[in-house]
């Protein structure tokens, strides 16, 4: 569909589909840019907090090793699927679906890849997990001091490309 035009039911005139508003390439945009941010959003420090001089950084993943070592194996699992590996292959399968068309190679049929894309969207929510911290952060800033580190700010960044990223194709892949 061209931007902003819609698709109505003929018989109920509810809206089926809209096409993206800034294009076709919106999505891949999105998906790359996403990509790019979750680079730094698993390297730099994500969260540092610290009290009389006894700093405590944490990554991305800290909080993955903190459950597993305090014997919650099947919560670690859980949150290192939906809130680091479920949301960068949510953006690999986005990208490798519209990348090429983008870049005039034939069209990929892969009607298997959208359904991978369909699924994963249900499991990968890194925005859960931003306002995760976000409430931790406001519990423990009365205890200790607490600093937001860059690799939150990448993350919650990557987060918002990954929901536009996915507006934007189900936007385009609507019936």
């Amino acid at each position: 569909m061209a931007p902003g035009e819609r698709a109505h039911c003929a018989r109920c005139d509810a809206v089926l589909a809209k096409g993206s508003r800034f294009g076709p390439e919106t999505a891949l945009a999105f998906a790359a840019t996403g990509l790019i941010l979750a680079v730094p959003a698993a390297i730099l420090p994500f969260v540092t907090a610290g009290k009389l001089r006894n700093e405590r950084i944490s990554h991305l993943f800290t909080g993955v090793a903190g459950l597993w070592d305090n014997n919650m194996p099947e919560l670690a699992i859980l949150v290192l699927l939906c809130g680091g590996v479920f949301p960068i292959a949510l953006l690999c399968c986005l990208a490798a679906l519209l990348g090429p068309a983008r870049f005039g190679r034939a069209e990929m049929k892969a009607g298997w890849l959208l359904r991978v894309v369909r699924v994963l969207g249900h499991w990968a929510i890194p925005e859960v997990q931003v306002l995760a911290v976000l409430v931790a952060l406001m519990k423990l800033g009365k205890l200790v001091d607490v600093k937001i580190g860059p690799g939150f700010w990448f993350y919650g960044a990557m987060s918002l490309a990954l929901l536009f990223a996915m507006r934007s194709f189900e936007l385009e892949a609507s019936p």
